[in-house]
């Protein structure tokens, strides 16, 4: 349970290392298993409740 500086909008998907409004303090373990998701995805998972996937490709449909 040591704590740790952790990117609430991760470096690996655009977030600034530098910028303190980018910075929040957090558990070792908690940085850990969220990796670089973001801070909903990690509550969700903390809850217990399903994950929503996304797909990279959004969806559209055609009007006939």
């Amino acid at each position: 349970m040591s704590a740790e500086v952790d990117e609430i909008i991760p470096v690996s998907r655009g977030g600034d290392p530098l910028a303190w409004n980018n910075v929040q303090l957090t558990h070792r373990c908690c940085n850990q298993h969220k990796s670089n998701h973001s801070n909903e995805w990690a509550k969700r998972e903390a809850a217990g409740k399903p994950t929503i996937k996304q797909s990279s490709m959004p969806f559209k449909t055609i009007g006939i």
